[in-house]
């Protein structure tokens, strides 16, 4: 086996086609090194553990958004909304993309790129007595979370889990599926939606408007 020709980036798509593959979890150093048929050493030399490994590989998830028509110099909450809208489009096009970033703290380019692009519009369109950061944090957790409970959902449903866990739902004392606050319609139903909704709940009260709610709501 040869390292020749390995950058950090080849094996960080490595990596990727792993867990596509396999999952999240079945992945470590050495079968990443099997996979890409390299001594496990090799990797010390582009990763200090799997730990930095992960960050890379969310890093690689952030690179995929498309920023260029997003104007921080005219913040609106539009696009405070379509920055998160993409930050999951980015996740779900991963499998487990939203465990990957979660946790990750991430310190590279274009996970620092969505960060700061998010804050500076937040700045823009936040109330006073709000702070830019926290909103951010709040909005990216959210992002994250639901992505993970997203494809949590959608891997039980390619393996055929999922309608005998709602099955299970009533006679184990849990919420009827059929309530549109139960956990089971929100991922079941449109979840574009779901997500949009979610994402208004949290900006309203702390921005100037929301697009598409009166501000006597």
């Amino acid at each position: 086996m040869s390292s020749r020709g390995l950058s950090r980036r080849r094996l960080v798509a490595i990596a990727h086609d792993y867990v596509a593959a396999n999952g999240l979890d079945a992945l470590t150093m050495r079968r990443l090194a099997v996979a890409a048929e390299v001594t496990p050493g090799a990797l010390y030399k582009h990763f200090r553990d799997r730990r930095d490994l992960q960050r890379a590989m969310a890093d690689a998830v952030y690179a995929t958004i498309d920023l260029a028509d997003i104007d921080v110099n005219s913040p609106t909450v539009d696009q405070v909304i379509t920055c998160c809208e993409r930050m999951r489009a980015a996740m779900l096009a991963f499998r487990d993309g939203g465990r990957v970033v979660a946790g990750s703290y991430s310190p590279f380019a274009a996970t620092a790129t969505i960060s700061a692009t998010l804050r500076k519009l937040l700045e823009g369109v936040i109330l006073p007595s709000f702070d830019a950061g926290d909103i951010a944090y709040a909005l990216r957790n959210y992002t994250t979370g639901f992505v993970i409970e997203e494809q949590a959902y959608l891997a039980l449903m390619s393996s055929g889990e999922w309608e005998a866990l709602v099955q299970s739902l009533p006679r184990q004392g849990g919420t009827e599926a059929g309530r549109s606050s139960d956990a089971v319609a929100i991922l079941t139903g449109d979840r574009d939606q779901r997500f949009r909704a979610g994402l208004e709940v949290i900006l309203t009260g702390t921005v100037v408007s929301v697009p598409g709610r009166d501000k006597s709501d």
